[in-house]
């Protein structure tokens, strides 16, 4: 087995980093906006702010002699003096004793009726529609190709797993 030689390593050098002879930063240590009491006051060197005050005066406008005309005379108008209407009487009920109310609010056997045949037909409506649908869907199926097959259409064949499946679906 040879020997393995022996790795040398230069010595790390970190150079000395002499701040005090940097240039201090340019930044402000204070912002340049002062706020004194109404009115902020910039202070920055070496800025003029400019000048909005105009070098000539507009002249000085003088009134109108003119009088403004007068709004014409406004005509009197009668307005007709209608009498107010003496408000109908009104005509109270009489307080129903609380078993005439009871009474009269029980429905009759026709509405009574009536009702109960209509809530019966939905109900039987909504719980046989499933089975009317497995009885009429390969009915019309059946009627739909013939039709195409009367109107000189291609009826499509389907595939013995469609075939499959919908014998399986029928059996449930």
């Amino acid at each position: 087995m040879p020997e393995i030689s022996e790795i040398k390593v230069n010595d790390v050098i970190v150079p000395e980093v002499r701040t005090w002879l940097a240039a201090p930063p340019s930044v402000p240590e204070a912002p340049p906006v002062t706020v004194q009491i109404g009115v902020p006051i910039i202070d920055m060197p070496a800025f003029n702010p400019l000048d909005f005050e105009p070098d000539v005066k507009p002249p000085k406008v003088k009134p109108s002699k003119q009088k403004p005309p007068e709004p014409p005379a406004t005509p009197e108008v009668k307005i007709p003096r209608i009498e107010p209407k003496k408000p109908a009487p009104v005509e109270t009920e009489e307080a129903k004793p609380l078993i005439q109310q009871v009474v009269e609010a029980i429905p009759t056997i026709p509405q009574a009726t009536t009702v109960a045949a209509s809530s019966v037909i939905g109900v039987s409506a909504a719980l046989a529609t499933p089975f009317l649908l497995k009885l009429i869907k390969p009915i019309v199926k059946k009627v739909m190709v013939k039709i195409q097959k009367a109107l000189g259409r291609q009826v499509k064949v389907e595939s013995s797993w469609q075939r499959r499946r919908l014998q399986r679906a029928q059996r449930k």
